[in-house]
């Protein structure tokens, strides 16, 4: 008589799926910008999948690049800053103000000095006097806008941009843009920072359990201070590339990165380390955003459809990180 297996083919298959959940949460971000930029291509053949169109998105994402990898540093901890496209925009106007009166060596070190200057009022007010990080970068957004408005009134500053400044924003080394170079060494330094240096394992610990981590020796509130730090040099290394790329200081010209910066994180925290922000992830959701981007436009898709295309992929993207990391916690994970 034969013996009855436990299961049967049905079970079997139930298992594979299963067995397959993992990789499935931990990679179906990537699935998903291949299957998308597979139907961009198959809808137009002829403009989209060409090395020009793709030298194009990863020109078009380096700036959201450099400026998504700072914030995913602070979204490890849980800060939410919200100044950085303010701070980006501040600094390509002070760039543009400076370059007339000084050598670009001399103006660029000063603005990213204000970038480091504008984390430190973010961090202190937040991790020293404890006061919500999103409420001080709200502030800081908010007064930063204000500034950039009084010191332009409203206007673009043109006059006394040197050739060489821009250059940097629109020149290219073997048909690649410079700017995609800046961002690749953006991540190679914050990658191997957070994955190989002690300051990414005390930023994951800090990010995880902050009470847990100070009573082990870890200064929490150094942590926090150096992750805003980071956050605001890059988004004024951020302003300063796009001044160079529009050959100008524009007091709204960063107003539309902060929800697509918001996007690409979040996006990255359903990749790599599920529910977990990661850098590697980010870029991931970089290039998932400027896929789309580039994708609609090609498409003619009007330009406000496209803002409420990104509004729909935040909330699926925070949805999504929410019940990855609801699923890990839940089941005594740790990545």
């Amino acid at each position: 008589m034969p013996s009855r297996k436990s299961g049967g083919p049905h079970v079997m298959h139930l298992k594979s799926l299963t067995g397959m959940a993992p990789l499935i949460r931990r990679y179906g971000m990537i699935v998903s910008l291949v299957l998308l930029f597979a139907c961009f291509a198959l809808l137009r053949p002829g403009v989209f999948p060409t090395v020009g169109n793709l030298v194009s998105i990863l020109k078009q994402i380096s700036l959201l690049g450099i400026l998504s990898a700072g914030l995913t540093v602070c979204l490890v901890l849980g800060d939410f800053d919200l100044s950085v496209a303010a701070v980006a925009t501040w600094s390509g106007v002070m760039v543009a103000a400076l370059l007339p009166q000084m050598s670009m060596w001399l103006a660029i070190p000063i603005v990213l000095s204000m970038g480091i200057g504008i984390g430190l009022v973010n961090g202190f007010f937040s991790a020293v006097i404890g006061i919500s990080p999103f409420i001080v970068t709200l502030a800081t957004q908010t007064m930063l806008k204000g500034m950039t408005l009084w010191y332009t009134g409203g206007y673009s500053l043109y006059s006394g941009i040197p050739r060489a400044f821009v250059r940097i924003g629109r020149g290219t080394f073997l048909g690649v843009p410079y700017l995609v170079y800046v961002m690749g060494l953006v991540y190679i330094v914050i990658y191997v920072a957070a994955n190989r240096m002690a300051f990414g394992k005390k930023l994951y610990a800090v990010g995880g359990n902050p009470i847990a981590s100070r009573y082990s020796g870890i200064r929490v509130v150094r942590i926090h201070l150096l992750a805003f730090v980071l956050s605001g040099v890059l988004a004024a290394l951020t302003g300063v590339l796009l001044a160079a790329r529009l050959s100008s200081g524009q007091p709204r010209a960063g107003e539309g990165l902060l929800l697509s910066a918001f996007a690409a994180c979040f996006l990255g925290a359903t990749t790599f380390r599920i529910g977990r922000f990661n850098i590697l992830g980010t870029l991931v959701g970089v290039l998932f955003i400027g896929t789309l981007n580039n994708g609609l436009v090609i498409l003619g898709v009007p330009f406000y459809l496209q803002y409420v295309i990104q509004g729909a992929i935040l909330v699926l993207a925070i949805s999504a990180s929410g019940l990855a990391r609801s699923a890990v916690h839940g089941k005594g994970t740790v990545d």
